[in-house]
């Protein structure tokens, strides 16, 4: 076989399995399967827009195809389902906008019973809307009104404790006010410390004088100490003189 021949086979076999695997993706992808169209209806078209997606239990079946208006004024919803999600649309159904605070929006689909009867196509079902982010609004406010009542009467109170400290002020550091005295009395306590230094000083010196005088005193003491006993020993000398004399004379033969 020719180098050519070879070449071209497999060129040919490569743009099949090409083809091949486009056509799963788009039959995959539902580019083959038939969609139905329903009509929806609104009193007003806020925040509904084109490709907004149409979920079941979380899963996206659909989504918006087409806005536009009647000649009453209504919006009209056109929504595109695959035929292999036909199955969760009934005549029972109900369709909610769903505005989160956080995402996008999207039109959600409940039904109650899924053996009812389909939808038809010609019905025109009106959209319920669920506002998350008026319905946060509503249910924040009377936190935002007590934090506002909070911050006034704290207001109140920080005005109250400013006229009190300055009356306390004016109370302690005012010229009547009882620092002033507080520093009278301690000048005069101060005065009175500085007289009185010199008669500690005097007492002082007294003491130290009588110190001496008690040294000396007890020297004085010590030599009349010693002159008594230098007089009681003469004393016991003489008593025994006198003694001595008393005493007869024996004169032996």
């Amino acid at each position: 076989m020719k180098r050519e021949v070879k070449v071209g086979l497999f060129i040919v076999c490569t743009a099949i399995i090409i083809c091949v695997a486009l056509l799963y993706l788009a039959n995959e992808k539902g580019f083959f399967a038939r969609n139905y169209t329903f009509t929806l209806s609104s009193q007003s078209g806020d925040g509904f827009t084109e490709g907004m997606p149409v979920e079941f239990s979380g899963f996206t079946i659909g989504k918006v195809q087409k806005l536009e208006l009647n000649d009453k004024g209504l919006v009209l919803i056109k929504i595109k389902i695959p035929q292999k999600h036909l199955k969760w649309i009934k005549i029972d159904s109900t369709f909610t906008l769903y505005r989160p605070l956080i995402g996008a929006a999207r039109i959600i689909v409940t039904t109650d019973n899924l053996k009812s009867a389909a939808l038809p196509e010609d019905k025109i079902p009106e959209v319920q809307i669920v506002n998350d982010i008026n319905d946060s609004i509503e249910k924040v406010q009377p936190l935002l009104d007590k934090v506002t009542q909070i911050a006034e009467n704290l207001e109140r109170v920080s005005s109250k404790i400013d006229v009190m400290a300055g009356k306390a002020d004016v109370h302690v550091f005012g010229s009547e006010g009882t620092m002033p005295q507080v520093n009278k009395i301690l000048k005069d306590v101060n005065g009175k410390l500085e007289r009185l230094n010199p008669t500690v000083d005097n007492v002082n010196k007294i003491s130290t004088e009588a110190s001496e005088g008690l040294k000396d005193i007890g020297i004085l003491r010590s030599n009349v100490d010693d002159t008594l006993n230098a007089v009681e020993d003469v004393a016991k000398g003489v008593d025994s003189i006198i003694s001595r004399k008393k005493e007869p004379e024996i004169k032996l033969p």
